[in-house]
């Protein structure tokens, strides 16, 4: 014992010492290759990230410019509608207008814009920002959108259109504002109609959806880190994309990157932001305000670790490195460890073999030292459990088929008592060839009640048995009762407990048509399902308690094994239970007046004595 316990100890620091020089070796090469990459390519990595960023922004600002001119060529259409040109050149008094092109905002729309562009509102207006025509798509009580951008309920950045109309700027504005209807912002157009192409003569007001825009900007949004939002000069924030609180920074960090927004937005809104980039401690802040016809740009920003996504080519090297050398010295350390833990390794490996119901196994012959020693010990200590185990299942097996065979012997015998009495007056009062069939079913069943050497029968065997009492019940009741079966012949070989279904039939008739004033009917019935079979026997008699009927099933009572008058559902439940455990056995569905379903369950693969 103490020569194991000194051969275990050196063995432990063996390994220890190997595992520790393993370590060592990995910490040194990951430390190695991480200086590398911060001197030399770190540098290298970020600027193609940020190169990659301002391309990204440059076709996003693209894309913009081709949304925002197919809307401008929409709104151009209105010189299409001759006769309202023709009357607001003329000068037509806003009244005139208002009474007579009511309706140019809808015929605008319909003819110019396609469902694509998402437009929810058109307004037309006179240069002193009289209302002439109004157009909302789908308004409902939730989804509504102002009647008059100039109504001074709300605000719905209507400055920004006053100061436009009253510029001399010939391009069309994009400017957007904030629908409390629907909680989202809407992006605005404003288009100025002239008259001999030098007089403003009105202006055209058109709200879209922010969606199309949306998606162009997660498009172009090559990372859930990264913030997009879309603002003109002079204006406030259009569209806003991404969460500044992402991937958890510092608090520090978070603050000074919220600052660092709200005060360029600002400056954008303020006209005195002309874009950049700025660079901050661990943050990267990219701004691109491309500069494009309609002044509708798109700025980022970043966290560094964003822009920084390209080393990861040079990490998966690292880990390259850090696995090879881990898994070299780990290979080291298995060779050299392997001879002194071998015979342990087996050892353990077996008695979980062993512990997982392979009883069989025993220990191969070892090395003649304390584990050699220690092995045929425990072969020893299997053999003696082992034999126990089996004489105790052989006295379970006794006890288990007395149990049987005294709750077999308990099916109560008297219906063939009464049946003989039947029989008796039958043949005293008339001579009727009823008698003689009568006389064979019950020889029937008696022979297959007094059969007691097999405690098994098919399937089949078990459903002529029950054709044969029924016979002899139906001559008892003037054929009162309809039988009805629904059984495939594939089961017909399957074998059951003898006389697991008769006494249900019994009951059936004794208890649920008893009483029974309407036209008495039971079903037989038998279904495999997966690898159980089920029988059940129903009846539209008055039903009974199911609920307490199951509760009382759920316990195996053993007093049942004694009582001699026990017979029926619990005679059943019982001997099944003892065969087959307690995930088996006898089942009730009934309701009060509409009948009753009585259901037995038992194995077929494992478990049937065919198989056994």
């Amino acid at each position: 014992m103490v020569n194991r316990v000194v051969t275990t100890k050196k063995a432990i620091s063996m390994r220890t010492k190997i595992l520790l020089s393993c370590i060592s070796c990995t910490l040194l090469a990951l430390v190695v290759q991480t200086a590398l990459f911060q001197q030399s390519s770190s540098r290298i990595i970020l600027d193609q990230a940020q190169e990659i960023s301002r391309s990204t922004l440059n076709n996003l600002q693209e894309d913009l410019y081709d949304f925002n001119k197919a809307i401008e060529n929409s709104l151009i259409k209105i010189y299409n509608q001759n006769k309202f040109i023709r009357d607001i050149s003329l000068g037509n008094t806003y009244e005139e207008l208002k009474a007579i092109h009511s309706q140019i905002s809808y015929d605008l729309v319909h003819s110019a814009f396609s469902p694509a562009q998402n437009l929810t509102s058109l307004y037309v207006y006179t240069p002193a920002h009289e209302l002439i025509s109004v157009y909302h798509h789908a308004q409902t009580p939730i989804y509504s959108y102002p009647d008059d951008i100039f109504d001074g309920k709300h605000d719905y950045n209507s400055d920004i259109v006053r100061r436009y109309i009253a510029s001399n700027e010939r391009i069309m504005l994009v400017s957007s504002y904030y629908n409390n209807n629907r909680e989202t912002n809407l992006i605005r157009y404003v288009l100025k109609i002239y008259r001999n192409n030098s007089v403003c003569a009105g202006y055209l007001v058109c709200d879209v959806d922010t969606k199309p825009f949306v998606q162009l900007m997660k498009k172009y949004r090559y990372s859930n880190q990264q913030v997009i939002w879309l603002q003109p000069s002079g204006d406030r924030v259009a569209l806003f994309l991404g969460d500044l609180t992402e991937e958890k920074p510092r608090k520090a960090n978070l603050e000074e990157r919220q600052k660092e927004y709200e005060r360029i937005s600002a400056s954008i809104a303020g006209q005195t932001w002309a874009g950049g980039e700025i660079s901050f401690g661990k943050e990267y802040v990219l701004f691109r305000s491309q500069e494009y016809k309609y002044d509708f740009n798109a700025y980022s920003l970043m966290h560094k670790a964003v822009l920084e996504m390209g080393q990861a080519v040079l990490m998966r090297n690292a880990v390259f490195v850090l696995f090879f050398t881990l898994g070299w010295f780990s290979l080291l350390f298995l060779v050299i460890s392997n001879g002194l833990t071998k015979p342990l390794r087996y050892m353990v490996q077996t008695m979980n073999r062993i512990r997982h119901g392979e009883t069989h196994l025993r220990l191969k012959p070892m090395t003649k030292n304390e584990i050699g020693v220690l092995g045929q010990e425990f072969n020893d200590m299997l053999d003696e459990i082992e034999q126990l185990i089996k004489e105790q299942y052989e006295t379970k097996l006794l006890v288990n088929d007395a149990r049987y065979k005294a709750l077999q012997a308990q099916v109560n015998p008297h219906f063939l008592y009464n049946t003989l009495d039947t029989m008796g007056g039958i043949a005293a009062s008339q001579n009727c060839p009823i008698v003689v069939t009568l006389c064979k079913a019950l020889s029937n069943i008696f022979r297959y009640n007094l059969n007691m050497e097999d405690s098994f029968a098919t399937l089949e065997d078990e459903i002529l048995h029950i054709k044969s009492y029924m016979y002899v019940m139906n001559v008892r009741m003037n054929g009162s009762i309809r039988l009805g079966y629904r059984i495939d012949s594939a089961l017909f070989h399957i074998k059951i407990p003898r006389l697991s279904i008769q006494p249900l039939v019994e009951n059936a008739i004794q208890h649920g048509l008893k009483n029974t004033r309407h036209e008495k009917e039971i079903q037989i019935g038998a279904e495999r399902k997966k690898q159980m079979l089920l029988i059940w026997v129903w009846d539209n008699g008055v039903g009974m308690d199911a609920d307490a009927m199951n509760r009382r099933l759920h316990i195996l009572d053993r007093d049942v094994l004694q009582r001699g008058s026990s017979i029926g559902i619990d005679n059943i439940n019982a001997r099944i239970r003892l065969l087959y455990g307690g995930n088996y056995g006898v089942l009730v569905e009934s309701a009060i007046g509409e009948g009753s379903r009585v259901s037995i369950c038992i194995p077929i693969d494992e478990g049937t004595p065919e198989n056994d």
